[in-house]
């Protein structure tokens, strides 16, 4: 019995002293962190690039790369789960969410150039992940050139959504800048960068 009673007051002042060392506002991020990452273990997880060219090739480490003649339905599992970045032209975006397994359209990451929300909309898309690309990469294998400007030292590139983080850790394992933006944040961007 005393036992048990050491244990719960030790337990008892772990908690008061995150509580004390972390703000109420983190607490909530502190434990969902907690369980996402407790979850993501138990789950297939696996990152997909879909388009073998400059931008799909650069952030492809540690992923699975779908180039042209992949089949999307069968190369993507219907029960995993991760991010799955589309790198290609806007002109074969229908075919890739027509062919993507229902299951996962919600984890389709839009790295295209324009505007897509028709688009996105017509699909039931409209809330997924999108990202502003501000980087060049000249040729197939060279070095990537980050949108840094002397107004803009922390770069353009911009994503928003549930897989922004992923891509922005992605680039910044390449020592290149994404910033991560809500959605209110990111229209604005978006249209700015349509200019």
């Amino acid at each position: 019995m005393l036992l048990l009673i050491t244990a719960i007051v030790a337990i008892t002042n772990f908690y008061t002293a995150v509580e004390a060392f972390c703000p109420s506002s983190t607490k909530t991020h502190i434990s969902s962190s907690m369980q996402t990452s407790t979850s993501l273990k138990s789950q297939n997880e696996e990152t997909i690039i879909i388009g073998g060219g400059r931008i799909g090739s650069l952030i492809s480490q540690n992923a699975k790369l779908l180039g042209r003649n992949d089949p999307i339905s069968t190369s993507i599992d219907a029960n995993g789960s991760g991010p799955i970045f589309i790198a290609t032209r806007n002109d074969v975006l229908e075919s890739i969410v027509d062919d993507c397994p229902a299951s996962r359209r919600k984890d389709l990451v839009f790295l295209q150039n324009g505007h897509l929300d028709n688009f996105l909309e017509s699909k039931g898309l409209l809330d997924n992940t999108q990202v502003l690309l501000y980087l060049a990469v000249t040729a197939l294998g060279e070095p990537p050139i980050d949108g840094i400007t002397s107004v803009n030292p922390e770069g353009l590139t911009a994503a928003t959504g549930i897989h922004s983080q992923a891509f922005a850790d992605r680039l910044g394992d390449l020592g290149l800048k994404c910033n991560v933006l809500n959605a209110e944040e990111y229209r604005p961007a978006m249209f700015e960068k349509l200019m």
